[in-house]
């Protein structure tokens, strides 16, 4: 039967888990769009109304529309009677 060196085998797995938590880390960042961009997209086209009355005049991510979105969405109507 061979004889298989097990301090080699384990140091070469966390060679590629270092390595592979430096790719992770050194990730490109989230492209932003504008919202003139955002409300024209065929992604957002549905909600292009409510996009226009809440975005800000600066760059958005696409998670961060999708939580604009979800927060707007679940947020009650208030309906006033006689004011």
């Amino acid at each position: 039967m061979a004889k298989t060196n097990e301090t080699n085998e384990v140091s070469v797995v966390s060679e590629v888990t270092s390595a592979a938590s430096e790719v992770a880390n050194t990730a490109a960042p989230a492209p932003t769009f504008d919202p003139e961009t955002i409300i024209t997209s065929d992604r957002f086209s549905r909600y292009a109304d409510m996009l226009g009355a809440v975005l800000e005049n600066r760059e958005y991510t696409v998670e961060e529309v999708e939580k604009l979105l979800d927060k707007t969405l679940s947020t009650p109507i208030v309906e006033v009677y006689n004011d």
